[in-house]
């Protein structure tokens, strides 16, 4: 995800580097010659010094006004300003800012200039056909590929990673990369099409930091058990209703293979130096992943033995295929921890008793409007505590998040010892990461639950293409932050891990103890 670039467009939009995406994608016959500027109008933009980016604009016109919709990867943006020909001078609104442009007509579309929070920037456009919707839909992934077409991506792929990053090498030597795409070119006529996708994935993990990847396939199938690791192993926290039985099993073996040391070797699929943290959120759906442990020599051409320990101790082996990745799995006890409860809500909260209002964050979509309702809230309940939970946030625009934490810091009846309290835990990465260290160096917020998968010093400002045959998405980090100096992980105050009962209960430990934390009195 994208966060803390100084640039705040920047950090909105995710900068793309699309192979294929022409300026004006779709029919330039979309819009005829008339005086009239309404229709859609794509093509690029660049903001400083920085790589061109994709953008759409659609204009409207009524009643003498044009009205404007800007949309780039990650972000929007609106204006409002008087028809006048074949120009437009307006100032544009989004969430992260706003900002000026003059637009004017050319031969061939629209050009002109822009700036936001003190940064020029420039657009060309051309008239399409295309919604902004259909211009940045992901690419169809293609596997049926030519061996001449896997090695063209291959190509690409090590160019994006070495000249796109901004010190690729960090981790490991030019020549230990080389090395590892040399090897892969020898061995791509072997693979099939998911095998080579598996690959990749490993030689960008190699590069070493959680924002610099290839995105795993889409639609591929499932099997029937979700998995958590917990202290005392990784145990079966969802299951189909033919695997029921497995609730609460800890996973021993697949097809005779330990689990413990298939661990080990499916690391090399998550981006590497990550937080042992972060090791723990991604590596269970890997034992889940069909062409991950393919790739392992576990033959899905027959159901799979897997063998558990139950709650109660005893061993049972069970033969599982793949699923449908959208398959309902039943919960552990019919319930979900409050951090993993309404998945489709990006904010909500609700009371805990008469004194605690639980928030739980795992999105900045619109997060501007509900955290307005938010703050409207508290300022006429008064909580005597507020829990801020970030455990299921993986990032966005980290300085969205720095206007919410704002206004709890103003609020001196919020902002003291024990009534203010951010949960964190192994999927709190990138913005969601940045946002709890803000609250930890700013605020009176005690951080509690387990550390946070991502390191507080590491890489972000992700750039991405779309490789040109498989149409796999590639994903680049450009610049290194330090917001704790000196700290490999984010600690919280409060160390509560995640266990099985909180699949059980209707309140997981880590909001029980925050319950029970003592409270300084208000001044």
């Amino acid at each position: 995800m994208v966060t803390g670039f100084r640039t705040l467009l920047l950090r909105g939009l995710t900068t793309w580097l699309l192979f294929g995406l022409t300026a004006g994608a779709g029919s330039a016959a979309a819009q005829d010659a008339s005086s009239s500027l309404e229709g859609r109008y794509a093509g690029n933009a660049a903001l400083g010094t920085q790589p061109r980016f994709p953008i759409h604009l659609e204009l409207r016109e009524t009643d003498g006004t044009i009205t404007g919709t800007i949309t780039i990867p990650g972000n929007s943006f609106t204006f409002d300003a008087p028809a006048a020909g074949d120009s437009i001078d307006a100032t544009f609104r989004g969430e992260s800012g706003d900002g000026t442009l003059t637009l004017r007509k050319t031969d061939g579309g629209l050009s002109g200039t822009f700036s936001f929070q003190n940064q020029p920037g420039a657009m060309d456009l051309q008239p399409t056909s295309q919604s902004a919707d259909d211009l940045f839909r992901p690419r169809q992934q293609n596997l049926d590929l030519s061996k001449q077409q896997w090695l063209e991506d291959l190509d690409a792929l090590a160019e994006f990673l070495t000249r796109q990053h901004a010190s690729p090498f960090h981790r490991v030597p030019e020549e230990v990369f080389d090395r590892q795409v040399a090897e892969l070119r020898l061995a791509i006529s072997r693979l099939d099409g998911a095998s080579i996708a598996i690959e990749f994935r490993k030689l960008a993990a190699l590069i070493g930091d959680g924002h610099t990847f290839v995105e795993a396939l889409h639609d591929r199938p499932a099997l029937p058990i979700e998995l958590f690791w917990f202290d005392d192993g990784i145990r079966v926290v969802g299951a189909a209703i033919s695997q029921q039985n497995l609730l609460g099993a800890r996973l021993l073996t697949i097809s005779g293979l330990q689990a413990s040391d298939l661990v080990e070797r499916l690391r090399p699929l998550v981006p590497q130096s990550g937080t042992p943290w972060f090791y723990r959120e991604k590596l269970p759906g890997l034992l889940r992943d069909p062409d991950a442990l393919s790739s392992e020599g576990i033959d899905f051409s027959k159901p799979v033995p897997f063998t558990f320990e139950t709650v109660d101790g005893a061993q049972v082996e069970a033969h599982l295929t793949p699923e449908a990745r959208d398959a309902d799995l039943l919960p552990f006890s019919g319930n979900l921890p409050l951090w993993l409860r309404q998945k489709q809500q990006g904010f909500w909260s609700e009371w805990i008793g008469n004194d605690a209002i639980y928030v739980n964050w795992r999105s900045y979509d619109g997060l501007s409007a509900s955290v307005t309702q938010l703050m409207q809230e508290l300022d006429e309940k008064r909580p005597r505590k507020l829990m801020i939970d970030l455990r299921d946030n993986s990032g966005g625009d980290f300085q969205l998040g720095r206007k919410f934490l704002e206004q709890i810091r103003d609020r001196s009846w919020l902002n003291r010892e024990g009534a203010l309290y951010v949960l964190i835990g192994r999927k709190t990465f990138s913005a969601a990461m940045t946002n709890a260290v803000d609250f930890k160096t700013t605020t009176n917020a005690i951080l509690m639950c387990e550390p946070a998968g991502a390191a507080p010093n590491n890489w972000q400002e992700v750039r991405r293409t779309y490789l040109r045959h498989s149409g796999l998405q590639v994903s680049v980090s450009t610049q290194h932050y330090e917001f704790l100096p000196g700290e490999h992980q984010v600690e919280p105050d409060h160390q509560v891990l995640p266990s099985l009962s909180d699949w059980s209960d209707p309140q997981d430990a880590c909001v029980r103890a925050v319950l029970n934390q003592p409270i300084s009195e208000a001044k």
